[in-house]
């Protein structure tokens, strides 16, 4: 579908937003928690110390995942809003300028707004960086956020080269 804000896909997620899940029973699901608690119900494995495969043992480790998951959906992901003329900062790799035959006014995102918005991207970037617990985001074990982050680093790797000629090895050249 190209076009998230169709009344197509707002049949699937009404915020017309991604991520969205149609189930195997035809039920609609939006919001990436609530997919990830779906796909662990009906998929995952758990062990011994916890009742999930992908949430750490301690409190304090499982609030830096929920902090690592909510920074992406609140400052990357989510412009918090529906409205038309709003975008999430990841819009900055491929808002177009001005309108197209493919593309209405209503999801153009001017210069100015393009580079506050990349400017937040690379901002949350230097913090995750920082932030990380290797070998995964949050340590030793793949998590919600290591879940969370992946789809969004893959677009992030492919589009950045070719909207604004960032280096091929941009993600590759850590400080880890």
């Amino acid at each position: 579908m190209s076009d998230l804000q169709s009344d197509a896909y707002s049949a699937i997620n009404p915020g017309r937003k991604v991520p969205a899940l149609i189930t195997d029973t035809g039920m609609c699901l939006f919001e990436a928690s609530v997919i990830m608690g779906y796909l662990e119900d009906r998929f995952g494995k758990s062990t011994e110390k916890t009742n999930s495969m992908f949430v750490l043992e301690s409190p304090d480790e499982r609030a830096f995942v929920n902090l690592l998951v909510r920074v992406h959906d609140l400052y990357i992901a989510s412009p918090n809003c529906s409205q038309p003329n709003f975008s999430h900062t990841q819009g900055c790799m491929y808002l177009d300028p001005t309108p197209t035959p493919f593309t209405p006014a209503r999801r153009t995102m001017d210069a100015a707004t393009r580079a506050a918005k990349l400017a937040e991207l690379y901002k949350q970037l230097c913090w995750l960086e920082e932030q990380a617990k290797l070998p995964f985001l949050a340590g030793h074990k793949c998590t919600h956020a290591d879940i969370t982050w992946f789809g969004t680093f893959c677009f992030m790797e492919f589009m950045l080269p070719i909207s604004f000629g960032w280096s091929d090895n941009l993600f590759h050249e850590t400080k880890h």
